[in-house]
């Protein structure tokens, strides 16, 4: 459980808000009380889900839609890649058989394109065409690209919010899209007119046609629709596309359950598969990027059963601290340690670690000097074993890599904790006085609450918890959005982009930038 779920992820409104709106405030909530949420917007026709593509090579992109007449019958869907917004020069076409067994989705790859350059595309079936899409592919590995420019998000949760982050994203200059997880929530929807902002209608996802209901309900969305349309993403899964807190003890135990969302996921995002439920990856962006796509989920050992103290400060070393403990798996470890050392040795300037849960600890009470029974490096009370805090043994060998193997601007981007947070990841986090072997961007959600819905809490602590060792430079629990992360061969640029997503229409406003020069361990911050 994460710390914002456990003050319930649901709650939107501010308690400051109600107060302070006086009878606005508490007309709001009479209307809220009295008249149905309104319904969600569908696609009228057959390409309810819109279209999306996926980022996969300099040389191709994956193309997605979904044609809800095939979930009854057999269909074949035409797609068509062009130059142009108006299709005059199509420069790759095909067709592709859809059904019922993949829920009526239709996924191709597109090869033979042209390296960063940008192309639109569509599907037809007969008179039948769908909306246009547009997409990028990435520069060659050998390129020299001046400028690389992504979005970063994750944690959408349907009823918890409006999407205006998404529509602001599909109005950006962009390379692209990382989306590091939880797409959908497995949990049931339902309306409480305290705290939803709009109604999810739909079951807890346990068996394929659930699962695939919530992907449909949450691209029913217009401006994630808008998003997908405008740019390719780079998607992977955290733990509510299957269920909260998996591991792979998870998939052991509940095989059926597991199958049925990681197939539900693969129909549904632009990912081409590799081998089996495999999702971890790498895109490079020429000789200025390298960028790898982790899962920080099927392959981790069991979270921590046990009481958060007792796993954590009592000698001798509980399963937290215990040395083979592993949250990537021995096998993605060995290729996420290949890849970095292939991109630091081909000269790419930056390398990125696109994840899940938050590397950075997150200790409250350092107990190491304070117990006298020898013990492992970092005991302490922690607020959550969920992320790296709860395998300690495997972030000391990723740190020791960066820093033995001389991997140089790294940057760790960062979701499932529905705020927004910046440190630095030091060879050892017991002593700032080491090197930084990292730089660690936390973005905030698309929708999913942490303390929003109650900001005298939230502002507190944001406080607190940038106060604890190691220090944070940046902790924000109130606020929602994305990072605009923007990469040139003399820096890392960094911005925390925040929207009210009680609010349909919402504005954007940059909440905070880091800057970061290459080579250096030194982060500007600027509010």
């Amino acid at each position: 459980m994460r710390l914002g779920d456990t003050v319930g992820e649901d709650q939107v409104f501010s308690r400051r808000g109600l107060l302070l709106g006086g009878a606005g405030a508490v007309g709001m909530l009479g209307v809220a009380a009295c008249t149905p949420y309104p319904s969600p917007d569908v696609v009228d026709g057959p390409w309810d889900c819109g279209v999306v593509s996926g980022l996969h090579s300099h040389g191709a992109a994956v193309l997605w839609t979904r044609f809800a007449p095939a979930e009854r019958s057999r269909v074949d869907v035409a797609w068509e890649v062009a130059s142009d917004p108006g299709f005059t020069t199509v420069v790759a076409s095909g067709s592709h058989s859809t059904d019922g067994s993949t829920d009526g989705c239709a996924k191709v790859l597109a090869e033979g394109l042209h390296p960063a350059t940008t192309y639109w595309y569509r599907f037809s079936v007969g008179a039948q065409i769908s909306p246009v899409g547009r997409t990028r592919t990435l520069p060659h590995p050998g390129a020299d690209p001046d400028r690389m420019r992504f979005a970063v998000a994750s944690c959408q949760k349907y009823g918890s919010g409006w999407y205006p982050a998404w529509r602001h994203v599909s109005e950006a200059d962009l390379d692209g899209v990382l989306f590091l997880g939880d797409y959908i929530y497995e949990s049931a929807g339902g309306v409480n007119p305290l705290w939803d902002v709009r109604n999810d209608t739909s079951r807890r996802a346990t068996d394929l046609a659930t699962y695939r209901a919530k992907y449909k309900l949450y691209r029913s969305d217009p401006d994630l629709r808008a998003a997908h349309a405008a740019h390719g993403f780079a998607p992977v899964w955290d733990d509510h596309e299957f269920h909260d807190n998996c591991d792979r003890t998870s998939i052991t135990d509940d095989p059926d359950r597991a199958e049925a969302a990681y197939r539900a996921w693969f129909e549904y995002q632009p990912v081409w598969p590799q081998d089996g439920t495999r999702i971890h990856r790498s895109l490079r962006f020429g000789r200025l990027a390298d960028i790898s796509l982790l899962d920080t989920r099927q392959y981790r050992d069991a979270n921590p059963e046990h009481d958060m103290l007792q796993n954590t400060a009592v000698p001798p070393a509980s399963v937290v601290h215990d040395p083979d403990r592993t949250m990537l798996g021995l096998d993605q470890r060995d290729w996420l340690f290949d890849r970095l050392g292939a991109a630091e040795g081909d000269g790419v300037r930056h390398k990125l670690l696109a994840q899940q849960v938050m590397m950075a600890p997150l200790r409250w009470i350092d107990l190491d000097d304070r117990l006298l029974a020898p013990g492992p490096p970092h005991r302490g009370v922690y607020f959550n074993l969920d992320q790296w805090d709860g395998y300690t043994a495997e972030r000391d060998i990723l740190t020791s890599f960066l820093h033995d193997e001389s991997i140089a601007n790294t940057t760790v981007l960062t979701g499932d904790i529905h705020s927004f947070w910046q440190a630095s990841i030091h060879l050892d986090m017991e002593d700032l006085a080491s090197p930084a072997v990292a730089q660690e961007f936390v973005c905030g959600s698309i929708a999913s609450v942490a303390l929003g819905f109650y900001p005298e809490l939230a502002d507190g602590f944001s406080g607190f918890t940038q106060g604890f060792s190691p220090a944070f430079r940046w902790v924000d629990w109130k606020r929602r959005g994305f990072g605009l992360l923007e990469a040139t061969p003399e820096a890392m640029n960094v911005r925390f982009q925040t929207v009210d997503p009680k609010w349909r229409n919402s504005p954007v406003e940059t909440t905070v930038t880091f800057d970061w020069p290459t080579g250096t361990d030194q982060v500007a911050v600027t509010t």
